[in-house]
């Protein structure tokens, strides 16, 4: 009788300690997986034209981040500042101190790296950033303020800024700033401003062949600064 009573107080015990284990093992195998955040990779920030020229540019500031110094315009230009830079303030041209530049800002950058555009059309094209310094309607070219000599075809596309109005090689004038889109066909050539008998340490123009032969352009960008309101 004592080991019925025995037997039967263990099959009591153990029952419960049995069914918490199953609960516990279906609990376990039927428990949500959490798997860690996988974060893509930065994109990494745009590079100058390689050989280019400084430039000058005028626009709408839309992004502006210090630590690359990376300036983007809002009509889809992008330039780098360097330690060179300067940062304007239109009409007046007195200086702005790079920290305190923000969206919205009106700015004209002096002597800045070219980053370009980035449009479906400027993919695999060689860019080319300048102002117009005179225009040969004889020759149909253009004459850049850096030295450059661009040709305007009968299939160059001329627009105002990326994706505006169609124009003609007569609507051009002198101080409009323009992105040149070329084909990466032939040899850029940079030519150097002497001092003396030295080159001077920045490349003055980026042409297509010989420094006679001007670039042929597949695209013309002109960016005019608008008048404030």
């Amino acid at each position: 009788m004592r080991q019925s009573t025995r037997a039967l107080t263990i099959l009591i015990v153990a029952l419960p300690l049995a069914v918490g284990c199953s609960r516990a093992s279906h609990t376990s195998s039927t428990a949500p997986r959490t798997y860690s955040a996988v974060s893509a990779a930065p994109e990494p920030p745009p590079t100058p034209i390689p050989g280019h020229p400084p430039v000058t540019e005028t626009g709408v500031v839309a992004t502006f981040d210090p630590a690359t110094r990376f300036l983007a315009f809002q009509d889809g230009r992008a330039v780098k500042l360097t330690w060179q830079s300067q940062v304007l303030q239109p009409k007046v041209m007195q200086p702005v101190d790079p920290a305190a530049i923000r969206p919205g800002d009106r700015v004209v950058v002096q002597n800045a790296l070219p980053i370009g555009v980035r449009t479906g059309s400027s993919a695999g094209k060689r860019q080319h950033m300048g102002t117009v310094a005179s225009v040969n309607q004889q020759k149909q070219t253009v004459q850049l303020t850096d030295g450059g000599v661009i040709r305007v075809t009968p299939s160059t596309s001329m627009h105002t800024g990326m994706e505006g109005t169609v124009l003609a090689l007569t609507d051009l004038r002198p101080g409009d700033e323009v992105v040149v889109l070329m084909p990466t066909t032939g040899t850029p050539t940079t030519r150097y401003a002497t001092t003396g008998s030295q080159p001077s340490a920045a490349p003055q123009a980026v042409i297509t062949g010989s420094p006679s032969e001007p670039s042929d352009a597949n695209e013309m960008m002109v960016f005019r600064e608008m008048e404030e309101p």
